[in-house]
């Protein structure tokens, strides 16, 4: 009986069945790339890596998938701007026609530079195991049920509450200036001391209609013409001056 975990046979693997210019298996290169990288090997994941380039086009840019895997799967946390560099980076070896080799080059320097941690996907992995066994599902805690929510208005819950509790951060940043906070709870506050707290059923953008620009359309190749007409309700209006 064949495992339910982990990749499928090597035939579902294309790339088990190209070879590179020194006969070498592109999947082999794969894993010695991934390896090397996981181990801080900085040389020979690098000639891995310009095998991958040499054997096609699309190696090559398989060799980029890889590299935006590993910079979640291997390094993930020790370099939390990883996979944006990477993305950085492959976009800079797109510019160039056949691709930028340094760009390729630099991109697995990095990854096999930094500081390794695969907890997110002994994360990911655990997540799927644990709940395909049903032995892990998600809580809806009390806390959650909201404004935002059906569950949370049937509970009578309004933006107080949700100030009170489910605005509540944790690890918050310590130099955090809440003084648009401060007011925006005394604005919330006189609204449900007003108006109650139950939710509108108008639709957001119809609550306000005392508040519109006058416009009045003279140059109707205005380029805001079409932004102003987005904002306020499909009718043409160019700024009053």
């Amino acid at each position: 009986m064949p495992r339910h975990y982990g990749p499928g046979h090597f035939t579902e693997d294309p790339y088990s069945q190209v070879v590179s210019p020194h006969g070498i298996p592109v999947d082999d290169l794969v894993a010695v790339l991934q390896k090397e990288i996981r181990r801080s090997h900085v040389d020979n994941a690098v000639l891995a890596a310009y095998e991958m380039f040499t054997t096609s086009a699309d190696v090559a840019q398989h060799l980029w998938r890889r590299l935006r895997v590993i910079a979640v799967e291997d390094v993930g946390l020790g370099l939390p701007l990883g996979p944006v560099l990477i993305d950085v980076l492959h976009r800079n070896f797109n510019a160039i026609p056949g691709g930028d080799w340094m760009m390729a080059c630099h991109a697995v320097r990095l990854l096999a530079s930094a500081p390794k941690d695969r907890t997110s996907s002994e994360h990911a992995d655990w997540v799927v195991a644990k709940v395909s066994l049903g032995e892990a599902l998600v809580e809806v805690p009390d806390y959650a049920h909201c404004v935002h929510t059906r569950a949370g208005q049937e509970l009578g819950r309004g933006l107080m509450q949700w100030w009170d509790n489910g605005a509540q951060v944790r690890d918050e940043l310590p130099s955090a200036d809440h003084r648009y906070r401060e007011e925006l709870i005394e604005i919330h506050r006189h609204d449900e001391a007003e108006n109650g707290d139950r939710a509108s059923s108008v639709p957001l953008g119809k609550r306000h209609r005392g508040f519109r620009p006058r416009l009045r359309c003279r140059r109707r190749s205005c380029p805001l013409i079409g932004i102003m007409s987005a904002l306020a309700g499909s009718r043409m209006y160019v700024i009053k001056t």
